[in-house]
Formats: C-alpha cells, sequence, structure tokens
C-alpha cells in the first residue's frame, strides 16, 4: 500500500535522478529494495514537511526514531538488520545531496546505528541433516503426481546448486545458460551483490546434476508453461523461485522433523561445513564471495550449547561412562 504514495514532483525528479546515478553501483534485486526504501524516505520528510536542505542531525535522530517504532505486517518491530539498511540508504542518498553541492553535510553520518547481532544464523543445518534433506529431496520420482515430482526434480536440482555454489537465490535466479561453463565447473555471476560481478563454483556432483538438467529436465519442466523469465537457468524471477524453494524446503524438512530452512541456509550451512572440515578462510572467503574477510569470519562464531558440548567430551575431568557389569562364568 505505501508504494502507491505519490511523491511530489521535485522529490519524484530527485528519486529518479539518485536511481539513476546507483544503478550501475547494484544488482537487479539490489536496485529494487533500494527503490522501496528510498520511496519510503522521501515519503517520511514529505510528510514531516521536512527541506532536505535544512536536514540536520535532529532529523535525522527524528528518522531514525521513526524507524525504531516501524512494525511488520506481523505487528511486530522491524529486524534490527532492516534498520540499518533503511539507515544506510539515508546515509547513502545524503551522500549523493553533498556531491551534487544540494546541501553542505550528511546528518546521518554522526549518528550511532544500533548494534547488530553477532551470532551465526539458526537458518543452517548440520553435515548430517543436509545430507538427509538433501537425500530426500532427491527422491523425487517416488511422489504420486507429475507435477509433485517436477516440482520436487526442481528443488532437488536448485538446492544442490545453491548448496555447491554459496551462490545467494537473486544470483542464480539471475543466471541464464551462458553463465554455467560445466567443463571448468565455473559459474559467472555477472551481477552479484553490489552490483559486482564474481565467479563461483561447482563441485564435480553438482556439475553432474546441472549437466543432466540442461540436457533434459530443463525442458520437461518449462514446456508446460509461458514463462516471463524462460531464458533464465531456473525460468522464474527470485521471488518465485524463492517461494517455491521455500514452501518445498519446509515440507521436508517437516517430514523429516528437522529446523526449517529457507534458500539461504544453503549458503549459511555450506560455509559452516567448509570451516568445520578444515578450509582455509579465505578460501571460504572467496567461495561464498565475501568482499571483506570479517563477512566470513561470523562462521568462527559457535553456539554455545556447542562450547558445552566441546567441554564436556574433552575436558579430562568429566564423567567416565561406568564399565559394563561383570558377567559370572558359566
Amino acid at each position: 500500500m505505501e508504494m502507491a504514495y505519490t511523491l511530489a514532483t521535485d522529490l519524484a525528479n530527485l528519486y529518479e535522478e539518485f536511481l539513476e546515478a546507483e544503478r550501475p553501483k547494484v544488482s537487479a534485486q539490489g536496485y529494487t529494495t533500494l527503490a522501496g526504501i528510498m520511496k519510503r524516505l522521501l515519503q517520511w520528510f514529505d510528510d514531516e514537511e521536512i527541506d532536505l536542505a535544512e536536514v540536520g542531525i535532529l532529523e535525522a535522530v527524528r528518522y531514525q526514531s521513526a524507524l525504531s517504532e516501524r512494525l511488520t505486517r506481523e505487528g511486530a518491530p522491524i529486524a534490527t538488520g532492516t534498520m540499518h539498511n533503511y539507515l544506510k540508504v539515508a546515509r547513502r542518498f545524503f551522500d549523493y545531496l553533498v556531491q551534487t553541492e544540494r546541501v553542505q553535510t550528511n546528518p546521518f553520518k554522526e549518528l550511532r546505528y544500533p548494534r547488530l547481532p553477532e551470532h551465526l544464523s539458526r537458518n543452517v543445518l548440520t553435515e548430517a541433516q543436509m545430507g538427509r534433506l538433501l537425500g530426500e529431496l532427491r527422491r523425487f520420482d517416488e511422489l504420486p503426481l507429475w507435477w509433485m515430482r517436477e516440482r520436487r526434480y526442481r528443488v532437488h536440482v536448485i538446492a544442490e546448486f545453491l548448496y555447491a555454489t554459496g551462490l545467494r537465490i537473486a544470483e542464480a535466479s539471475a543466471l541464464v545458460r551462458e553463465d554455467l561453463d560445466l567443463e571448468q565447473r565455473l559459474v559467472y555471476v555477472r551481477s552479484g551483490k553490489g552490483g559486482k560481478p564474481r565467479t563461483a563454483f561447482l563441485t564435480c556432483y553438482a556439475a553432474a546434476i546441472m549437466g543432466r538438467y540442461l540436457e533434459t529436465g530443463r525442458a520437461a519442466i518449462m514446456h508446460h508453461f509461458t514463462r516471463d523469465h524462460a531464458r533464465t537457468l531456473f525460468g522464474a524471477n527470485k521471488a518465485r523461485v524463492a517461494q517455491v524453494v521455500n514452501g518445498e524446503l519446509k515440507a521436508v524438512c517437516q517430514a523429516l522433523e528437522l529446523s526449517i530452512i529457507t534458500s539461504h541456509g544453503f549458503r549459511y550451512s555450506l560455509g559452516t561445513h567448509l570451516l568445520r572440515s578444515g578450509c582455509d578462510m579465505r578460501h571460504i572467503q572467496a567461495i561464498l564471495g565475501h568482499e571483506a574477510l570479517q563477512t566470513t569470519q561470523i562462521y568462527t562464531r559457535v553456539d554455545k550449547e556447542d562450547l558445552k558440548k566441546s567441554l564436556d567430551e574433552y575436558h579430562p575431568r568429566h564423567w567416565k561412562k561406568p564399565a559394563a557389569p561383570m558377567q559370572a562364568a558359566p
């Protein structure tokens, strides 16, 4: 409903000008997100009757306070990460206003942002759990109806692809056939996070699955419908691919009594599993496409329960299992 709001002409022109300047710097998904946040930002200043040229630290604090009072559709406060995204867009926008000499300073650089929680996402399965999940997805041919089999097969392929490459769902959804080099096991991401291109890598197993998918599986799925994104690797935009994958993951995880993960859980799980296997941190950084090693280092943060289990298991002063009672000689 918010996006139906019509900006005043001067703000609408500035909105379009800023987005055009930022378009080359972000991915397609990032551009859509940026456009939505920007419209809400300008709407807030318009509603509050605040001239952009007069925005100072007090107005920036008022905007931050208004964000803290925003609620989700479910009535809960917005997440700290969401607030960070809104404030980063505001800072980015006022940087642009400074560069174009519309304002003197950027007041959003003076704000103290709320602290983000420094924990690894719960959107992760253990290696054994991931094996069970992928194994169940692979049994797509056992489902009773053809559309169930096709849907499960499609999710099976996407799941193996995401777990091998660590790609975000938006990156995977934007790929076309020419972006894959199965012989070299390379994936060329034309517009990753921040609009930057990068190269991802396939395992031998995932390359074989993708080979069969491209030879026969994809055509079997795609011929049923006319699709707006027929040229893309998975035949749909990011929102639709995520909807299909997350819906199937929820059903399968529940059936297997696993924690429910989303499509992004494959990326989180890959980073965690590589680290546990002894993979070099900088190699994980390259595989996941992290620009800064600090981002990758979140995978070194382990759950407190894991630490307590390790302490109990490996500390020299722990309870020994009682020896089995001796059996009386016959």
